[in-house]
This record gives structure tokens, sequence and C-alpha cells, in this order.
């Protein structure tokens, strides 16, 4: 008898692991999402407008609860016009091309460079590619660090679900740092940044105060 509730027991485990690393790589068991299949938008007096360049694929939101936190790629581009947003450094241009959206945003360029990078050589060779943001004052406010341990009050590690990226003859889930925006903007800008989620529309708007 136990031998035979230790093999069914073995062939759960088999069953399961495999199983377990098949749902992972689709980030089942995470809390975040990445908003491929998204638009983004920026709400201002109740309208909604299309916050391109910003890129979803780069984007992420907690995938449930009322203070949705947003979420950056680290090293993806367009993270600048987020500091934009904060500061109003925009142009809102009406349009009636998208029946989802009242329009556009055209971002201004009288405003400092919010992200820089910056070489931390090691030696002749090596170096490590260091990521600071600004603010407004011109003021570092964070540096990502991608060979630093995780700092999880800033940054999450992120599966894009359905994703894998192939590097030699192996390919995995497809897992990024992602900066935490919400926590990020409220604790060093003193900006609130809200998240809605239109599912029926596919459609991610934020707002910032």
């Amino acid at each position: 008898m136990r031998v035979r509730i230790f093999i069914f027991i073995l062939i759960i485990g088999i069953i399961c692991v495999p199983a377990y690393f098949i749902m992972s790589s689709f980030g089942l068991f995470q809390n975040e999402k990445v908003l491929v299949h998204y638009k983004l938008a920026i709400e201002v007096k109740d309208k909604k407008y299309d916050a391109w360049p910003l890129i979803s694929s780069y984007t992420a939101i907690d995938k449930k609860g009322d203070n949705r936190q947003l979420y950056y790629q680290a090293e993806g581009s367009g993270i600048e016009y987020l500091f934009q947003l904060a500061y109003g450094q925009y142009e809102l241009r009406p349009s009636k091309e998208n029946p989802f959206l009242d329009g556009g945003v055209h971002y201004t360029m009288d405003h400092p460079e919010y992200v820089r990078e910056e070489k931390q050589y090691e030696n002749a060779s090596d170096y490590t590619e260091l990521t600071h943001y600004y603010n407004q004052q011109e003021q570092i406010i964070y540096t990502y660090n991608p060979e630093a341990k995780l700092d999880k009050t800033y940054v999450r590690s992120i599966i894009t679900a359905g994703m894998t990226r192939t590097t030699g003859r192996s390919s995995r889930a497809v897992k990024d740092d992602y900066i935490n925006i919400s926590k990020l903007f409220k604790d060093k800008l003193g900006v609130n940044v809200k998240v809605d989620v239109d599912e029926d529309n596919k459609i991610v708007t934020l707002s910032m105060t």
C-alpha cells in the first residue's frame, strides 16, 4: 500500500513540475501583468489622450486591487515621457481618428534630461551601465544598477506572459526589471499616479496629480 502511495505521489510530482514551469512562463504566479495588448492614455479633464510614444509592451500594472501600481521597464525606451506627463510638459492634440480616444499628446522639448546613463568602469574594458533618474531641478532621485541586488522598494522583476527569449540554444520566459513608477513618483516627486483599466476597450488610462 505504501509503495502505491509513493508511486502515486511520484507521478503527481513528475506531472506538476513541468506544469509549474509552463504556468510560470505565462506569469500566472506573479501579481503584475505587462500591457502588451493595451493602449496607454493620459486623462486630462475627463478626456483620454493617447500617450504614445510611451510603449505599452514596456509597461506593467498590478493585476488587481483598488490602488494599482504602474511599472515601466528599467531598460526600455520612453520612460522620460512619464516624467513629462508628471510635470505637465506636453500639449493636447484633439483628434477623432481613434473613436475610443479624444486625441493625442505632443511632448514639449523644453525640459531637463530626466533619464541619463553612465558607464561605471570596473577596469579598462569592463563596465556597468547605470541609469540615473532626475527631477525637474536636475537632482538625482534614483539610480538603477542592473548588476546590483534587486531593490524591492522600487524595482520588480516581471515576466511578459507567453513570450520567450532565446539565448544560444536555450529559450526562457521574457523576464525584465521594471521601475515602480507609482512609488518613485510619489516618494521623490510628490506626484500621485492613478491607473484605470478598461478591459472591454483595452485602454489603460493614467492620471497624475
